[in-house]
Formats: C-alpha cells, structure tokens, sequence
C-alpha cells in the first residue's frame, strides 16, 4: 500500500509507514503501485549499468598498466584512489624483514627506496628518509589485488587507504615492541577491507612473493632472542585498553557491522559493558518487538516506532570468562537488569544484547479518583447535633483515553464546647466549596467552550490558590465572631488532586493518611498541646490517646486573622490510599486498624461505614467523620 502521507511504498498488512511512521490509512491503487515499481526498476538498472561501466573502466587499467600499485590519472584526491591491499603472509614477511634489517643497521631507518643509492657505511641519513621514517611501512608496498567490493562496483572504498603510523626514532631500539605474528597482521588485513572481504591473488608473481615471505617469516621465528620478545597475538579489533589480556573496544568500533559502540560503561576484568546504538534495529523493534520489518523500514510497520539508531547495552565475555561464568566462579560480574534480546559470538568472544527496561510512566491513562465520605454523631454524642463537615468535590474528565481529575476533599471538625460548632464547619465547607469550584473547576471549562485558551495552574498557583481558599474561610469566620460576639472555629484537614498530584492542607488535630504498599503514614501533624508534648519527647506517641489535656489545640479556624495554614505536596502512585478524618475516627481507631481496614477495602464508600462502625464499637465519644480516595 502507498503512505497517504509521504507516497512511499509499504506492505499490504503494515499498520504504520516505514518511512515516515505515521499510520496507514489509505489504499493504494494497482496503477501507483505499477509506476512506481516500473520506475524503480529503471532506476536500479541504470545503477547497476553506470556500476558495470565503472568497474570495466577498472578492470581495463589493470591490465594496460603493470606498476606495482595503481593510481588514479584523473585525480589526486586520496580517497579516488584504488584501495592499496596488502596479504597477510606479504604483511608478515615485509615487517620481519624491516624488523631484522632496522636491528642490523643498529637502529637506523633506511626505507628501501633509497637503499640502492645509500652505502652500508653511510652514516648521514638523507632529510627524505627522516621525513619517511613516520610513514606506514604500507604506504611502500605492492597492490596485490583489490577488495570484491571495488572489483564489483568500481568504487573506491577510502576505510582501505592505509593510515600513518608513526615509526619509533633509532635511540628507542630496546623498546620498540616486536613485530605482530600473523593473527594480529590478518586483523589489520581484515579491518582494511571491511568485514572480512578476501582478497584474490592475481598473478604468479604475487603467489612468490607470499613464498618468500612465508621463508622469511620462518626464518625470524626460529631466531630464539627474538622469539622470546615476541608477543601473543591480540584480538582482531581494535583497541583502546586492555584488562588482564580481554581487550577494550574502542569508541566507534561497530560489532557485526551493526552494533556501534558509543560508551564503555564497564571495563572490569570479568566483563566489558558497552552502549550501543543498533544500525540494524529493524531486526527487531524495541516497543513492540516485531521481527516483521525489513531492511530500510524507518518506523516500525506495526507500532508506528522509530526503527533508527536504537540504543542498547551490549556485555561482552571472552571465551574463558564466559566459561567460568556457566560454572558460577565469575564474581561482581554485572548484573543484567533489562531484557536480553541478542546472543552471538564474535572473534572468539561471547556478547549478550541488553535493553534497558524503559521507565513507564505511573499512569499511563491518567489518574483516576474513586472517593466517598461518611459522618456519624457517635455514641455519646447521638443526641446532640453532628459539628463534623466533609467534602467531595471531584471534576473526572476522560477524553483521548486519558483522565484528568481535579478535587478537593475535606474534613472541618466544628469545636466543641463553643457556641454553633456545626455552624463553624458548614461555613468553611461552603467557602472552600464556592471558591475551589469557581476558580479550579468552571473557569477551565468555560474557557475550552469559549475557544479561549485554558491557564494551565502551576504548583505555586495551586497552592496559593488552596491556601487563600482557607484563609478566606478564616476571615469570615472571625467576622462572624465580632459581629455575633460568638466563639465559633473549626478544625480542618483534606487535601486538593489535580493530575498525579495532592497537596495536603491541616489546620488543628485532625489528621491526613496515606496507606501505600500496605504502609500507613501520617501526613500531618497535630496542632494540638498532646502533639507537642510528643515532638519534644515528653510523652510517648500512645499518650495521646489518654492525656488529660489531649482536647487542647492551639491552631484553628476563626482563632485569630493570620492563622497558619500547613500545606504540602505529595505525588500519588497508583494504589494509594487518602484518608481524612476528624479526631473522633483516629482517638477510637489505632493505627495499626486504620492500616488494616484500608488495605482490605474494597472500595471507598466501603470503607468508610466501617471506620464509623469500629469508632463506635470502640467507644463512639466524638463525631466521626472520614473521606476516602482511592488512586487508580
């Protein structure tokens, strides 16, 4: 099918544009599909035409000229020129050979351009030979054949032009590191043409010089002063450091030609952790794990993911290392905490893919509030009227799957012993109610059915919002006391949810918990002479419930003008538990209850008739109030 949005091609049963990632749509008609396959037909032909001219063009050089390597007469540009191969045996034979004949010169460099024009006796080197002592001994030696990819294509592949290595000068005789064996010159051979790519001898010439170099290789080898300098062999990638003989890849180094290494995370003798990006990521998706996609896919056909440089962690254990580890004698080895996609071994080393488990959000789909409260006289108080008030006010809106909830949920406590307790809480209910309901809830959606713009509340705005709803419930409750010369106040707890979100209020000893993995906290602290006494440590936390002066509070509502509100934020997980409550719930129902009646809920409504119940059933001497909300 054709992508309604970038014209690219896709298969049939793709759900998402490999190309561009965006959802599929539309069906494509026979004819587009015909155009555009024809078209890339006579594309690719005429590539591959301009590509068979090329390498003619190559191939016909090759047999007009017979230099020893071949340059370009078109263009001095290095990166145009034929690749400069070099075998492994002709490697091996031509590094002893310099090797033996810097040692016999006694530590005089001499290349072998100028060996026919400079005497053994001569001891003035000539400038041009120090200007060539810093150049690769393969700068000066034979082209024996081309890579299959040059040969194929004409193309010159500039990763093959040697590089520069620097020689060390005469005086450094004694610590110039013995000539690599074969292995580490097939590495060398191996990483210049890419990948492995043979290279194809051409010609009888070629075939004795490998011979004479075999025989002089041979020759150096049984020397027993050098072969006791020689070193073993390292592995064929190229390296930065290494541990206890395990080499350290290097920064750029790609794995399988797919895995490009970005960082070294871990360089321990019992393994190397490595991040990655993955070249090849459409073998498998990250998000969805879908193998169906195909080489050149963008995005993901069936999850609509991006499919391009996908990172990852790679561990990689050598041959020893990983079989010490299957007999559990490897210790402090790094502990795989992802999802293993890949195993392979490379080069006599065994890598294990690691993708890093991804931190999902906590609500993926939006918060959503189930709450309820409840309010009960109390035994010894049945007669009398309830001074206890709560509130529920939730905005759930659920649009695009996602919920966005926003209440305040309140608890006032009206004291007792004054004049209109119950009149003291309903006004701070009322108040709170007015105004949350007014500026957090109705604003917003008059605003979205208007087509204007909706304020989004920040933290400090929600806060300072919170906190000049109850002032304002404050100061009307003062007035009332100096116009009606009553001494009416009220506790109050509860908290505000707006997204993941709750900021707890409190003023006086009514409490806020939240249980949490079967853990109940208390959020907030009494304001109250009892929960001094224990802060200084004067009484013990159980005192409270049998103090003589456990009714004495210090902070309330309608006290004084400036009262000092405490409010605090908390995230919300999913499976939280709010509870507020006045002081008859929590003076009647212990903690450990609390904590016991709220995990074994079912839901909120539930549980509130039964911390009524148990209040009563243990004495039932206060009002009894409680609001629940259960986070999901």
């Amino acid at each position: 099918m054709i992508c309604p949005t970038c014209h690219a091609p896709n298969r049939d049963d793709a759900k998402f544009c490999k190309s561009c990632g965006q959802p599929l749509y539309v069906q494509p008609t026979p004819t587009s599909e015909v155009e555009i396959a024809s078209g890339d037909h006579v594309s690719n032909t005429a590539t591959s035409t301009q590509q068979d001219d090329a390498s003619s063009n190559v191939q016909q050089k090759i047999g007009e000229q017979q230099p020893e390597y071949i340059l370009s007469e078109e263009s001095d540009d290095v990166s145009l020129e034929p690749t400069l191969i070099l075998t492994p045996e002709k490697m091996i034979a031509y590094q002893s050979r310099r090797w033996q004949q810097q040692l016999e010169r006694n530590g005089t460099y001499v290349p072998d351009t100028m060996e026919a024009d400079a005497t053994k006796g001569d001891s003035t080197p000539d400038p041009s030979a120090e200007l060539k002592e810093s150049a690769d001994i393969l700068s000066a030696m034979p082209e024996t054949g081309k890579s299959e990819r040059a040969q194929d294509t004409g193309d010159v592949d500039i990763a093959d032009v040697p590089t520069i290595v620097a020689i060390p000068s005469a005086n450094d005789v004694d610590e110039i590191p013995p000539p690599p064996l074969q292995a580490e010159s097939s590495a060398t051979s191996e990483e210049s043409i890419s990948s492995g790519e043979k290279v194809d001898a051409e010609s009888d010439e070629i075939q004795m010089e490998k011979k004479a170099g075999e025989t002089e290789a041979a020759e150096v080898t049984s020397e027993e002063e050098k072969s006791e300098t020689m070193q073993e062999p390292s592995d064929q990638h190229e390296t930065t450091a290494s541990t206890n003989g395990f080499p350290i890849l290097s920064i750029g180094e790609q794995i399988l030609n797919r895995y490009e290494i970005t960082q070294v995370l871990n360089d321990s003798a019992q393994e190397h952790v490595y991040q990655v990006i993955d070249h090849q990521g459409y073998q498998h998706c990250w998000n969805c794990g879908s193998e169906q996609n195909a080489e050149g896919d963008e995005f993901c056909i069936n999850c609509g993911a991006s499919m391009l440089d996908v990172p990852y962690t790679i561990h990689e254990y050598s041959t020893e290392q990983s079989s010490e580890e299957s007999n559990g004698h490897i210790e402090d080895a790094h502990v795989v905490q992802g999802t293993i996609v890949n195993t392979f071994v490379e080069h006599g080393y065994t890598y294990m893919v690691e993708q890093q488990q991804v931190e999902q959000p906590p609500f993926p789909n939006g918060v959503l509030l189930l709450a309820a409260s409840n309010s009960d006289a109390g035994n010894v108080r049945r007669s009398e009227p309830n001074e206890d008030s709560t509130l529920v006010l939730l905005l759930q809106r659920v649009f695009e799957s996602v919920s966005t909830p926003s209440g305040v949920f309140i608890v006032a406590d009206g004291l007792g012993g004054h004049d209109n307790g119950q009149e003291a809480s309903r006004m701070t209910i009322n108040i709170i109610a007015e105004r949350m309901l007014r500026e957090l809830l109705t604003e917003p959606l008059t605003s979205e059915k208007n087509g204007e713009p909706v304020k989004p509340f920040d933290e400090d705005a929600l806060v300072a919002l919170f906190h000049d709803t109850v002032e304002e419930a404050n100061t009307a409750l003062c007035q009332k006391n100096q116009l009606d010369k009553t001494d009416m106040g009220s506790t109050i707890t509860g908290f505000m949810v707006v997204g993941e979100h709750a900021y707890i209020l409190n003023v006086g000893d009514s409490r806020t918990y939240m249980l949490r993995g079967k853990q109940l906290y208390q959020l907030t602290t009494d304001h109250s002479l009892v929960g001094q006494l224990v802060a200084g440590g004067l009484i013990e936390p159980d005192d409270v419930y049998t103090h003589p002066q456990r009714s004495q509070i210090f902070r309330s509502l309608g006290d004084k003008p400036n009262v000092q509100i405490d409010i605090f934020k908390q995230e919300l997980l999913p499976g939280d538990i709010l509870l507020s409550c006045s002081d008859g719930l929590w003076e009647m129902v212990r903690n450990p209850q609390i904590e016991s009646t709220l995990d074994n809920a079912t839901d909120p409504e539930t549980a509130c008739a039964q911390f009524i119940e148990a209040a009563n059933a243990n004495g039932g001497e206060d009002n009894v109030s409680a609001v629940i909300v259960f986070v999901r």
